[in-house]
């Protein structure tokens, strides 16, 4: 059973803003549907596999469900919760909130601390939206490890930032420590929405690359059921990891 974050990817395609001027109950009526592609690609031999994911955010409540379904993940702030549930094997694992936002914020670290970031002046339309290349991060360490971020971003998605502020908060909270806040500082000087992730991770022989495409984002009425445990589910006991 995969009971794991659904956080590094989905947490890059959602990082525009810094969170902390943002009160959560600005946004008690939200109520927002999205949908997103992953396409995870292994070099060498160009091994792929495709998950689309789908998520519910109502007020302060989150849920994304990957693939079929069967994975489910409900952030619950309301109850300092998150919920990792498995339909196929009617089994669920809790953990504190705080320990996923800290799992969030390290995903960060991806970013590096450089402050700037680079318009390549490469622009194309995915799906119905114009979109322009933006590299976020380009990173060498010491030991030859590369890994790069770009954002295909677009002024046409028409989501403002304060809603994504708020969606973001979900994710990583309103406490931001000063790596995390110099994280945020970059990403909001970078005008539009990332419709499209690409990241790549290369080490020695090895690169492993993810390209996630936004595929629908509207607002809709939301039922409250849909972020509630389902019936008949087994509960397990996950430890937290040290330090979390």
């Amino acid at each position: 059973m995969r009971m794991k974050y659904i956080v590094p990817l989905l947490v890059m395609g959602w990082v525009l803003a810094a969170v902390w001027s943002l009160a959560a109950d600005s946004f008690a009526n939200l109520s927002l549907y999205r949908e997103e592609e992953i396409v995870t690609t292994q070099y060498p031999g160009e091994k792929q596999t495709t998950t689309v994911t789908r998520s519910w955010i109502k007020g302060v409540k989150m849920r994304t469900d990957t693939g079929d379904g069967v994975e489910i993940s409900l952030i619950r702030p309301d109850q300092d919760k998150v919920y990792n549930i498995n339909l196929q094997r009617k089994m669920y694992a809790e953990s504190p909130l705080s320990v996923y936002r800290k799992a969030a914020k390290l995903s960060l670290a991806m970013l590096g601390n450089d402050p700037t970031y680079q318009w390549t002046g490469r622009q194309k339309k995915i799906g119905s939206w114009n979109c322009r290349e933006v590299v976020v991060a380009d990173e060498t360490a010491p030991n030859g490890e590369r890994m790069k971020t770009v954002w295909w971003v677009s002024q046409d998605v028409g989501m403002d930032k304060q809603l994504l502020r708020h969606i973001m908060s979900l994710t990583m909270g309103m406490e931001l420590d000063e790596s995390t806040l110099k994280a945020f500082e970059k990403l909001t000087n970078i005008p539009g929405y990332p419709v499209q992730t690409e990241t790549s991770f290369t080490r020695g022989g090895f690169t492993l690359k993810t390209v996630q495409t936004l595929k629908k984002i509207e607002r809709r009425t939301i039922e409250d059921k849909i972020f509630e445990l389902p019936e008949g589910l087994t509960k397990l006991n996950v430890p937290v990891p040290e330090g979390m």
